[in-house]
């Protein structure tokens, strides 16, 4: 094989990796499946991102993982979406500009799990921005090893539909393991 094309070839192996954890990292947060989260980050890494300071802690104490979690704790549903990624690697080391959506459905003041600036109703929060990561490839797999999260634009707004209850249930979005996502590879296995 042309050793140019052998280069390229594994330059673009390396973006699809990265690119595959950066879309981990949107079903894990929206899930609030903390362990898949720890994975995405080396040890010692930082966040700046309405947190800052280390991104996971070995015991989970004080910690982005930790902060967003309970955060999103207060919300009822959570939607993260990414658009344009731009990866650019250099050996063991790569960084990324990837944009972000990201739709949150605060719940309402009587809601025991509301947050502290709850309202009288649901209201609708998007946040529009972009994660500015450093990545390194240690021990054969790429990890985040500082992360800043930059807010382009938001939004709040009284919902525009009703609550999302109206959704059958099977089929409704899930915090956690509940959500259909975890489960339909073995419901299709008779297919």
């Amino acid at each position: 094989m042309n050793p140019d094309l052998e280069q390229q070839l594994q330059i673009m192996l390396e973006k699809q990796a990265i690119a595959e954890l950066l879309m981990t990292y949107c079903r894990a947060v929206d899930h609030l499946d903390v362990p898949t989260l720890r994975t995405l980050f080396h040890p010692g890494s930082q966040h700046k991102h309405g947190f800052e300071g280390p991104s996971s802690s070995t015991d989970g104490s004080d910690d982005f993982i930790g902060y967003a979690t309970g955060f999103l704790n207060t919300f009822s549903r959570t939607h993260h979406q990414l658009g344009n990624m731009f990866i650019e690697i250099d050996g063991d080391v790569a960084h990324s500009e990837s944009y972000f959506t990201a739709f949150h459905r605060r719940r309402a003041l009587e809601d025991p799990m509301a947050g502290e600036d709850a309202t009288e109703t649901e209201m609708d929060y998007y946040v529009a921005g972009r994660y500015l990561d450093r990545w390194e490839k240690r021990d054969g797999a790429w990890k985040i090893t500082h992360r800043t999260g930059m807010t382009d634009w938001t939004r709040l707004e009284e919902p525009t539909t009703p609550a999302l209850d109206l959704a059958p249930k099977d089929v409704a979005g899930q915090h956690g393991p509940d959500d259909y996502v975890y489960h339909y590879k073995s419901a299709y296995a008779g297919n």
